[in-house]
């Protein structure tokens, strides 16, 4: 879909229009001191300016992720140049899952078997698994998305990009704040931290919040509301310094979500598929007789459809978007909590040792109904057990008088889960899934080196190896017999479905990095770097039918070339960072259906091109303007002739929208002696992209307006804010997922609509 023009020029003329009339630097010093901000990012493992990292990266404060009322992971992808973010994963049900693409590059499956393309992070510990993932960003200090492969030093399934997030630290001093959200669809997010210094070298920080919202998908057959929230979240930390040289920072985090599943509507039938077709032939008579008059059950003797409550077909396509036929149980139900210690022992002023230790722990169990009907087409359920400890050793240090920052580390991943998957397609039930163990060992190092006071020069390198071990557990529960099946498709129960026996596949990659950086002046950057990435490979856990062994998949990998700037001008009242990409993308794994299984596959070599822009502007005292633009052209550049026929050359890949942009605008106005209101108005834009691999499911592109009026009283440490999300009511969808052959059925999530709230918060 072309972007719309009117729409675009008038948000690039009030970016540009802002930007014409920044006064020349002399002047600005003389009128005010008011200037962007420092921001102080850690994508290279340490802390430094955001301006003098040679990094694409776009980052929030914690402020600023409340300014733009974004209260989960997924809402960043508005305001992040080449990053989408779909809010369930496809098949799942589950709806504290995400499926992330960053620059053309992720995973739509959330089974253990197939890892995410995008890495997360948070304090420094990495979130292996899509389900649980969808953060409630609670208590935040920053977040930043790191963009192309980070395969040196962030490493495990970070292929495509990183997403870190660094939660805020215990104060020096007793404290904190309370806040509370109420809006539509009885929405209210209710929470606060609290900060309590036990000692000058023992300090501990409590958070808890509440997030409760009515859906707004309902299911005719009994009312019950899909998608909507109800999550409680509760983080405690704490910082111990028991000398200068030694500190402990430990966190320990829980989250709890009872919802009711996700909110898919059906889109599109074919009652001709293999599946409803069975359904229409053989069961529609038995429940409704006046079929059995026509010997090919819902058709009539001339091929047209018979109508009929009984029958599969587009009757059951709702006129409202927000209302579904389905009936089958659908839940889903999270239990996630974690524990992490990160130590650091500054040996010497130019030494440090770091360890981060953590483990993960979650049990979830969600179902979803797949045909959007009262009949028995497809519905899946899935119990979802998952277990992870981490292990990671830094050695960082300086020398030659500064001119040289180095880090040299290892780390060490164990994961354990099980994922028993029923799946029901009427004329048969069975049992998918089974048991995974996977390991990863990795060392890694990285240099940068000071070659004049003008010239860095960065290298560094990773090597891992990581183990896959699945033990599938594949039956059929049920089954009747179809006659016009072949003999592949009829079965018995009890039947076994694949081998019992473990399978295990191993994987070993150099990630390499490089990066030149130039300094003409002190507020200038450009850089050039090459870096590799790599996605360890795996088996398909989906079978049916029947077949010796699961079907695996090899390791992908992506070499990346990339150039950049970043610019601070106008005394700091306008800064432009932008960087362009190009990208090889070798066996590049994609999940299509093979038969009803959505299965895993290498599919080919691809190449992906494009840059991303960002500015902020200070263009008068108090006026804040930024605007973003991400450009990502990929495709296929010859396929793997084991890949689905599904997928030729001229397909677009999932998650990717060629054009991604947003601007802001804010300004703050004194209101009395120690008040400020600022309003602000965001806007995005999204240009169309496609939920699968085979481009049967997608969305068009589309507009989204935001704007808040916020009221904040410094001395009092209270604030109020009325906000409006999606104020142009933009209908579009967050998720979609197809089996069309041979089950006939295509899902699509509609988004929430236009959402309003008030935010109330107060600081002790």
């Amino acid at each position: 879909m072309a972007i719309n023009r009117s729409y675009f020029l008038s948000s690039m003329s009030i970016v540009l229009g802002s930007m014409i009339y920044v006064a020349p630097a002399s002047a600005q010093e003389e009128q005010s001191e008011f200037k962007l901000e420092e921001i102080i990012v850690t994508a290279r493992r340490r802390s430094e300016n955001i301006q003098d990292t040679p990094v694409a990266i776009t980052a929030f404060s914690g402020t600023g992720l409340k300014d733009r009322q974004i209260n989960s992971i997924d809402g960043i992808a508005d305001f992040t140049p080449g990053l989408t973010i779909n809010s369930s994963s496809a098949f799942s049900g589950s709806s504290q899952s995400v499926s992330v693409f960053m620059r053309g590059i992720g995973q739509t499956d959330f089974t253990l078997n197939t890892d995410p393309g995008v890495g997360i992070y948070v304090d420094g510990v990495y979130i292996s698994r899509s389900v649980g993932a969808l953060l409630d960003l609670v208590d935040i200090d920053r977040l930043e998305v790191l963009h192309g492969p980070q395969g040196t030093l962030f490493g495990r399934n970070s292929v495509g990009g990183a997403i870190s997030i660094t939660t805020s630290r215990p104060a020096d001093e007793a404290g904190g704040k309370v806040f509370a959200t109420v809006g539509s669809d009885n929405w209210y997010i209710v929470g606060g931290t609290v900060d309590l210094p036990v000692s000058d070298t023992f300090k501990t920080k409590f958070t808890v919040q509440t997030h409760q919202r009515d859906g707004y998908v309902i299911r005719a057959s009994d009312d019950l509301d899909l998608g909507d929230k109800d999550n409680l979240s509760a983080r405690a930390s704490a910082v111990w310094n028991p000398t200068e040289k030694f500190e402990l920072f430990f966190t320990a985090d829980y989250t709890r979500s009872r919802e009711n599943g996700v909110p898919l509507v059906l889109d599109g039938v074919d009652p001709g598929a293999a599946f409803p077709a069975a359904h229409n032939l053989m069961v529609a008579p038995q429940l409704n007789p006046a079929l059995q008059a026509f010997p090919n059950g819902c058709l009539d003797p001339a091929g047209a459809a018979v109508g009929g409550e009984a029958c599969y077909n587009s009757q059951w396509i709702s006129d409202d978007p927000n209302v579904t036929y389905g009936t089958y149980d659908v839940y889903s139900n999270v239990d996630v909590w974690g524990l992490s210690a990160t130590m650091s022992y500054q040996v010497s002023d130019t030494f440090e040792i770091k360890s981060i230790t953590a483990y993960r722990d979650l049990d979830s169990e969600f179902a979803r109904d797949g045909d959007g009907s009262p009949l028995q087409i497809n519905a899946t359920e899935d119990v979802f057990t998952y277990r992870q400890w981490s292990e990671e050793l830094q050695f960082l240090g300086t020398a030659m008088d500064g001119r040289l920052n180095y880090i040299v580390g290892g780390f060490f991943f164990d994961e354990k889960g099980q994922n028993p998957n029923i799946v029901d397609f009427g004329f048969a039930r069975f049992l998918s899934g089974g048991d995974i163990h996977n390991t990863s060992l990795a060392g890694f190092g990285q240099v940068t080196y000071e070659l004049t006071d003008r010239v860095s020069l960065t290298g560094g390198i990773r090597y891992t190896d990581e183990t896959k071990r699945f033990t599938p557990n594949q039956y059929i529960i049920s089954t009747y017999t179809v006659p016009f099946f072949p003999p592949f498709l009829q079965f018995q129960p009890g039947d076994v479905l694949t081998t019992t026996d473990q399978q295990e596949a191993k994987a070993n990659e150099w990630t390499p990095h490089v990066n030149l950086s130039f300094r003409p002046n002190d507020d200038a950057m450009v850089y050039a770097s090459y870096s590799r990435g790599f996605k360890s490979g795996g088996f398909t856990q989906r079978i049916f039918p029947a077949i010796a062994t699961p079907p695996s998949f090899e390791p992908e990998t992506v070499d990346v070339v990339e150039g950049g700037f970043k610019l601070d001008t106008f005394d700091r009242r306008l800064r432009l960072n932008g960087s362009a990409y190009y990208t090889w993308y070798n066996d590049l794994q994609v999940t299509v259906p093979v038969g009803v299984a959505p299965t895993t596959q290498n599919a080919a070599k691809a190449r992906i091109k494009g840059f991303e822009l960002e500015a902020t502007a200070v263009p008068v005292d108090n006026l804040l303007v930024s605007f973003a633009a991400g450009y990502t052209d990929a495709y296929y550049l010859e396929l793997d002739g084991r890949v689905s026929p599904t997928i030729t050359l001229d397909n677009n890949f999932p998650g990717t929208s060629k054009w991604t942009l947003n601007s802001s605008v804010s300004y703050d106005m004194a209101v009395g002696s120690d008040m400020i209101l600022t309003p602000r108005v965001d806007w995005s834009y999204r240009s169309s992209y496609f939920f699968d691999a085979e481009n049967l499911v997608g969305q068009e592109g589309y507009h989204l307006v935001n704007a808040s009026l916020t009221l904040e009283n410094e001395t009092g440490g209270w604030s109020v804010s009325v906000f409006g999300k999606n104020i142009g009511g933009t209908d579009y969808y967050i998720h979609g997922e197809q089996i069309m052959d041979p089950a006939g059925f295509r899902m699509l999530s509609p988004s929430r609509g236009s959402e309003w709230g008030i935010r109330l918060e107060k600081s002790f």
